[in-house]
């Protein structure tokens, strides 16, 4: 299998579990993203993932967390005080409620699917406190269906 063809099968199987219908999956140069660091992106042309990334834990968490986001929008989670990463500083957009959720689902799947625990060591106690919390809470809710 190719790497499209990897994320093709594993996002299938996030939005499995998300309950959500699967985005265009599109494979960009890093110039279509927002930032040099950004592995993937919610777009309303689908999901954008990096060509130049390889198979990588972090791009599972990358794919993990945008289709969150895919989750959050079909669900009615608000935008309506979501900033964009060019918009705040890195605390700041990570410490949106949106952003706790998608990492500490993305968290979840880390550990479910492949036995790794995200330790958010990039970002401040505060908001890995956060993401602990509410990953605990998605855990829950899934082991109780």
């Amino acid at each position: 299998m190719d790497k499209k063809q990897i994320c093709s099968k594993f996002a299938r199987e996030i939005c499995t579990i998300l309950q959500i219908e699967m985005p265009a999956i599109r494979f960009v140069s890093i110039d279509r993203l927002r930032t040099d660091t950004q592995i993937a992106a919610l777009t309303p042309d689908g999901v954008l993932i990096r060509n130049d990334i390889g198979v990588t834990p972090e791009l599972f968490f990358a794919i993990a967390h945008e289709l969150r986001h895919v989750y959050q929008l079909e669900n009615d989670r608000s935008l309506h005080d979501y900033h964009t990463s060019d918009q705040l500083d890195i605390d700041e957009y990570n410490a949106q409620p949106l952003e706790v959720d998608a990492n500490a689902f993305a968290a979840v799947v880390m550990a479910e699917f492949f036995g790794i625990s995200p330790q958010f060591l990039n970002m401040p106690e505060r908001i890995r406190q956060l993401v602990c919390v509410r990953k605990r809470q998605i855990q829950k809710k899934l082991k109780d269906g």
